[in-house]
């Protein structure tokens, strides 16, 4: 599923627990990282929990493609969910992904840190279209966006803000 602005921040907090894989990408790394962060605390407590997380890289992937669906599935010892991260994530996962979506495992999640993915690349579509996957955009902040965001929190506050002091704020 692609989500809309209104939906990324409720997903972060609380992802929906049907999706089984989400996609984090953009240009803004370090959105994208504390993104995929809150996101695998969902699952696990330690991000560095060495029997609840494992970490893949593409090539490690690529080189084997059933170790997705082996670390997904694999039992902790220390029992709970177990988290699988995979960093650097491009359109070569694909073909892998596709096939673990198939069948997921239900007590793993597995988020993909996918950089600056564009719109034409076949790993976002199949995120996107997905319905037990998620795909967040990671944009850098437009001004606009910060304004909206500012008054959204201080009206939430039961505040009102000046429009003067927004704009400065908002820079």
């Amino acid at each position: 599923m692609k989500l809309t602005f209104r939906q990324i921040e409720p997903f972060v907090k609380n992802p929906d627990p049907s999706a089984r894989v989400v996609l984090v990408y953009g240009p803004d790394e370090g959105l994208m990282k504390e993104r995929a962060a809150l996101i695998g605390k969902s699952v696990v407590a330690d991000l560095n929990a060495p029997f609840n997380v494992g970490g893949l890289a593409p090539d490690i992937l690529n080189g084997d493609p059933a170790r997705l669906n082996d670390e997904a599935r694999a039992i902790s010892m220390m029992g709970g969910n177990r988290l699988i991260r995979v960093e650097s994530g491009a359109d070569s996962l694909t073909p892998l992904v596709k096939d673990y979506l198939s069948d997921p495992s239900p007590s793993a999640l597995v988020v993909i840190e996918g950089g600056d993915l564009s719109a034409r690349s076949s790993l976002r579509k199949l995120i996107e279209t997905a319905k037990n996957a998620a795909a967040l955009p990671c944009y850098v902040a437009e001004a606009r966006d910060v304004s909206g965001l500012i008054r959204e929190m201080v009206q939430g506050a039961g505040l009102r803000i000046d429009n003067d002091a927004n704009m400065w704020l908002s820079q």
